[in-house]
C-alpha cells in the first residue's frame, strides 16, 4: 500500500563501513520514496543524526532533480524517546504549515519508518508536535451513527453462502486498499505496476480480498467489502469496470451517505474538483462504522520505490493496529487482532507453502498515522501481507493464486481465533456432492461415472496435485487410482470429475471409494464409498430383457455386428459387446451360441461363463 513510498534496494541491509560516516535518509520523487546519502561524524548519534537530517529536507540539487519531502522547509526535531522497541520523535510547529491531512499524515510517518528501518528494529513510531500526537492535529473523526437497515439496491448478491457456523452472527468491514481515484485532474491507480506480470497493488489487494470474502462467508460471517468484489458487475465508467474503482465511488454507488464517501472534500459529486485521496482513504472506516461491524480488515501489500531482486530486497508480513489517543479505547482489542491474524499468515506461508524464512515483521502500532486504523470504532488492522516490488520473492508469490488463497485462509484462522471459536473448515477441506456411480452394475459392462465434490479449503489446482484419489490407491472398477482436475476449483465451488468403471467379471458385492487429495501432503475431506452389486440381472444375449435368447436378440447382435478389433462406437449398440471388449465380433457370437434359448425359454443368468 503505502508500500509505494518505501525506499529503494537495499534498506534493510546496512554496511558497517557505511554506518561509520554515512547515513541514508527516505525524500520523495513521483510519490515514491528514494534514498539520499548524508555525511555524519563518526561519533554522531545515528538516530538523531537521521532525523535531523531528514527534516534538513533535499539539497538544491536534489531538489532540481525532483525530490520532495512531506516534512515543511524550517521544521526541526524538538525531542527524541527511545523506550525499547518504541520511539517518539517530536517537531517543531513548521511541520504543520503545509496543511495537515491523511495523505500528508501516512507520508510523514512513511519518511520517518523507512529513514529509522535501517538503524533499529521498531514496533511503534509516535510523531508528536508540542507533544501532541500528529493524528490529533487532524480533523476530528466525523460521528456516522450505525445504521441497521438501508437500501443498498445496487449491491451485487454475496459471491458465496454460508455453511458453516463458527463466524454466525458476526458482521465483518473488508477493504480491498486503494484502487482508481480522481486524484485532482486525471484519474490515477494510487500505485503502479511492479515486478510485471504482477498487477498493482490497487488490484491485486482486491483480488486476494476475494479469497478472504469465501472463507468468512462460507463460515457464517456477513461481510461488508467496500469495493465491489464481482469482476463482472459491470462499469462505472467505460474503460473503468466496478471492481477497480476505490472505495468512495462504490460507496456512492450502493447507497451509502456522502458523510461517508467525501467526508474529506464534502464533494458529494465525486470524480471531479479537488484530489479525492483522502475521501478514498477515509470512506472505508467511515463506512464500517455506519455498518456498525464487529471488526475492520484492510489488506495491503508493501513495497520498494521500483522493482527489486537480490538477497538486499525485503521480505516478510506486518500487520498494523492503532494505539494512538484517537482510537485508544479499541487499541488493545486491535492490537490482539493484529497478532492473532499476522501470527496465522506467516504460519501458513512457513508451513503450507513451504517458505520457512519468511520474515515476520510483527504486529506494528501505527499510532493514528494510518487513517484505516485510526477512524474505526472497533478493532481494526491494516495486514501488508508481502513485498509487491521484490521481484525474485515476494512478488513471485503474490502472482500465485494459490499463495493467495492460502495467506487469506491464514487471515480467516486468524479471525476465527480472535472471536474464540476453530474454523469449521481446514486449510484442506472438502464436501461430497453427489455422483452418478450405478449400485447395480453388469459383469464386465463398462459405466461412464461422475463424482462432484465442492472445495472448502484453499484453491485446489493440478499444479500443486490436488486430485480425486481411489482410497488406498486402488478401486476394484479401474485400473487407475487418480482423476485430474479439469479446472482450478475456488472456494465454495464444485468440480464434477468424469471417468469410466468397469465392473469386475464375478458377480458379487464390491465397494469402490474415493476422497480428495493433494499428492505426497495429504488426504482430506469425506470419502464417497459406495457397494455396488455386481451381477447379471438378465442373461447375456438378452438384449430385449424378456428372460429368454433368441432370433430377436440374434438380430440386435447381427446388426451391431463390427468385426475383430473395428470398435463399436454406436450408442445404440452399448450392449452389443458380451465379451466386454470394443468390437463385435466372431467371440460374441460363440458367448450368444451358448446362452440361445429359442423363444420363451428362460435363459441361465450365468450362461457363457
Amino acid at each position: 500500500m503505502r508500500s509505494s513510498l518505501f525506499c529503494l534496494l537495499g534498506f534493510l541491509l546496512v554496511d558497517a563501513s557505511l554506518m561509520a560516516a554515512e547515513i541514508r535518509v527516505c525524500l520523495r520523487t513521483d510519490n515514491r520514496l528514494q534514498w539520499v546519502r548524508r555525511q555524519v561524524a563518526d561519533d554522531a548519534d545515528r538516530i538523531e543524526a537521521a532525523l535531523t537530517a531528514l527534516v534538513a529536507g533535499p539539497t538544491d540539487a536534489e531538489r532540481a532533480a525532483g525530490l520532495t519531502s512531506a516534512l515543511p522547509p524550517g521544521t526541526t526535531v524538538t525531542g527524541i524517546l527511545l523506550e525499547g522497541d518504541t520511539i517518539t520523535v517530536d517537531f517543531s510547529p513548521e511541520l504543520l504549515a503545509g496543511g495537515v491531512g491523511d495523505a500528508w499524515l501516512e507520508a510523514v510517518f512513511e519518511q520517518v519508518r523507512w529513514t529509522l528501518d535501517p538503524l533499529i528494529e521498531l514496533r511503534a513510531i509516535r510523531l508528536t508536535v508540542a507533544g501532541m500526537s500528529l493524528s490529533d492535529y487532524l480533523p476530528p473523526v466525523p460521528q456516522i451513527p450505525p445504521v441497521d437497515k438501508k437500501g443498498l439496491l445496487a449491491e451485487p448478491p454475496p459471491l458465496i453462502t454460508a455453511a458453516g457456523s463458527a463466524l454466525a452472527g458476526k458482521k465483518i468491514a473488508l477493504s480491498p486498499g486503494h484502487g482508481l481515484r480522481w486524484g485532482g485532474s486525471s484519474w490515477n491507480y494510487e500505485r503502479p505496476v511492479y515486478c510485471a506480470p504482477l498487477n498493482n497493488e490497487d488490484l491485486h489487494n482486491l483480488e486476494l480480498m476475494i479469497y478472504l470474502d469465501a472463507y468468512l462467508r462460507q463460515d457464517g460471517a456477513t461481510t461488508k467489502s467496500y469495493r465491489c468484489l464481482d469482476k463482472s458487475f459491470g462499469d462505472y465508467a467505460p474503460g473503468k469496470p466496478w471492481w477497480t474503482m476505490s472505495a468512495a465511488y462504490w460507496l456512492k454507488h450502493i447507497g451509502y451517505p456522502c458523510s461517508v464517501y467525501a467526508s474529506s472534500t464534502g464533494d458529494c459529486t465525486l470524480g471531479s474538483g479537488a484530489s479525492e485521496d483522502s475521501d478514498s482513504l477515509r470512506s472505508r472506516p467511515l463506512a464500517s462504522n455506519y455498518d456498525n461491524t464487529d471488526i475492520y480488515i484492510s489488506m495491503h501489500t508493501n513495497g520498494l520505490a521500483g522493482d527489486c531482486t537480490g538477497s538486499g530486497c525485503p521480505n516478510g508480513t506486518c500487520t498494523y493496529y492503532d494505539n494512538g489517543t484517537v482510537h485508544r479505547q479499541w487499541g488493545a482489542i486491535s492490537q490482539a487482532l493484529a497478532q492473532q491474524v499476522n501470527t496465522e499468515i506467516v504460519n501458513v506461508i512457513r508451513t503450507h507453502y513451504g517458505d520457512a524464512t519468511w520474515r515476520n515483521r510483527g504486529a506494528l502500532d501505527a499510532d493514528g498515522s494510518y487513517a484505516e486504523t485510526r477512524l474505526p470504532t472497533r478493532a481494526a488492522i491494516l495486514i501488508e501481507l508481502a513485498f509487491h516490488d521484490t521481484c525474485d520473492r515476494d512478488a513471485l508469490y503474490l502472482q500465485d493464486e494459490w499463495f493467495r488463497s492460502a495467506t487469506t485462509w491464514g487471515v480467516y484462522k486468524g479471525v476465527c481465533q480472535y472471536f474464540g471459536t476453530t474454523p469449521t473448515f481446514d486449510f484442506y477441506s472438502a464436501e461430497y456432492v453427489s455422483d452418478t456411480i450405478p449400485s447395480h452394475m453388469i459383469p464386465g459392462q463398462t459405466y461412464e461415472v461422475s463424482v462432484t465434490m465442492r472445495n472448502r479449503g484453499v484453491l485446489w489446482t493440478e499444479g500443486r496435485q490436488f486430485r480425486l484419489g481411489a482410497v488406498d490407491d486402488s478401486d476394484p472398477f479401474t485400473s487407475f487410482g487418480r482423476v485430474y482436475l479439469p479446472y482450478d476449483v475456488g472456494t465454495g465451488q464444485t468440480v464434477t470429475f468424469n471417468f469410466t468403471m468397469t465392473a469386475p467379471r464375478t458377480s458379487g458385492t464390491y465397494t469402490t471409494d474415493w476422497r480428495m487429495l493433494r499428492e505426497n501432503v495429504t488426504w482430506f475431506g469425506a470419502a464417497l464409498s459406495k457397494e455396488v452389486q455386481v451381477m447379471r440381472l438378465f442373461a447375456r444375449g438378452d438384449y430385449d430383457h424378456d428372460g429368454d435368447v433368441d432370433s430377436e436378440d440374434f438380430g440386435y447382435l447381427q446388426k451391431c455386428y463390427s468385426g475383430v478389433g473395428i470398435p463399436q462406437a454406436d450408442p445404440a449398440c452399448s450392449e452389443a459387446s458380451l465379451d466386454g471388449d470394443a468390437d463385435v465380433d466372431l467371440a460374441d457370437f460363440a458367448i450368444f451360441y451358448a446362452c440361445y434359448t429359442g423363444p420363451n425359454r428362460l435363459a441361465e443368468l450365468d450362461c457363457g461363463d
